[in-house]
C-alpha cells in the first residue's frame, strides 16, 4: 500500500511539473511577442518636437515628394545631358530648371528634386551662377573642370557641400530636424560621396534619412544616419 501510494504521488508531480514548465514557456512566447516588449524599437515622430520653420516644411515636403515619386538609383552614374524639365523630355538641353530622366537619379537627386518641387530653389540654377562668379570655392580642379557645366555641377556631393555651407547654417552637435541635409563620407578620404535629407520619422529617437543609395536601389526612408562617417549638416536659413 505504501509503495502504492508513493507511486502515485510521483505521477502526479511529475504532471504538475510538466504543466508548470509549459505554462511559464508560454508566458515566456507572450513576452517576447508583447509590441511593448524590449525587442521592439520605438517608432514615432519629430513633428512634435521641433517648431519647423516654412522654409524647413518646404524641404520636407520636397523630400517626401522625392520618396513617392520613388525613383531608381542610377548604378551608371554616368554623365547626362539634361533635357528633362517637368518631368516632359525636350529633347535638348536645358536650363534652368533641367532634369535627367526623372525615373531615375543618384543621390544628389534627392536634393536638387526635394529643393525643386519644396518650392525652395534650383539648385542648377543656384549653383552655376555661384560657380560662375566664385570658381575657385568649389573643388572644381578634382574633375579637372575649367567652367562651370549646368548638366553635372550641381549633381556632385562636394559641390552640393560648398553651397549648404555657402548659404544654409551649418549646424554642430547632435541635434537633427527634418528637412537637414546630411553629407557623409563613406570611404574615409575626406571627401562627400553621399549626402540624404533628415525625415521627420525616427527609431528609438534617431531620425530616419531619405536617401538614394544602390542598397535598395530607389529612394527610401532608412535608418542610416550613424552609418557612414557624417562630414556636412546644413540647414535651411
Amino acid at each position: 500500500m505504501k509503495i502504492l501510494l508513493n507511486t502515485i504521488f510521483l505521477k502526479i508531480t511529475s504532471i504538475v511539473f510538466v504543466m508548470l514548465f509549459i505554462f511559464s514557456c508560454s508566458k515566456q512566447e507572450v513576452k517576447s511577442d508583447n509590441p511593448n516588449s524590449n525587442f521592439k524599437k520605438s517608432d514615432s515622430t519629430l513633428s512634435n518636437k521641433f517648431t519647423l520653420t516654412d522654409n524647413q516644411k518646404k524641404v520636407l515636403s520636397g523630400a517626401k515628394k522625392c520618396l513617392e515619386a520613388k525613383f531608381s538609383y542610377d548604378m551608371t552614374m554616368g554623365y547626362y545631358v539634361l533635357t528633362y524639365k517637368d518631368g516632359v523630355n525636350t529633347g535638348k538641353k536645358v536650363f534652368p530648371g533641367g532634369d535627367l530622366d526623372p525615373t531615375m537619379g543618384v543621390c544628389t537627386e534627392v536634393i536638387i528634386r526635394a529643393l525643386r518641387w519644396g518650392g525652395v530653389c534650383d539648385l542648377q540654377e543656384e549653383i552655376f551662377n555661384d560657380i560662375k562668379s566664385n570658381f575657385n570655392d568649389y573643388p572644381m580642379s578634382r574633375w579637372s573642370a575649367k567652367k562651370p557645366d549646368p548638366n553635372i555641377d550641381q549633381r556632385r556631393v562636394p559641390n552640393l557641400m560648398v553651397w549648404f555651407s555657402k548659404y544654409w547654417n551649418k549646424i554642430e552637435g547632435d541635434e537633427y530636424q527634418p528637412g537637414d541635409v546630411v553629407a557623409w563620407d563613406m570611404n574615409g578620404d575626406g571627401w562627400g560621396d553621399h549626402i540624404g535629407i533628415v525625415s521627420d520619422k525616427t527609431v528609438d529617437g534617431v531620425p530616419y534619412l531619405i536617401h538614394n543609395f544602390p542598397s535598395p536601389g530607389y529612394v527610401a526612408e532608412e535608418d542610416v544616419l550613424h552609418e557612414w562617417d557624417i562630414i556636412g549638416h546644413d540647414r535651411i536659413k
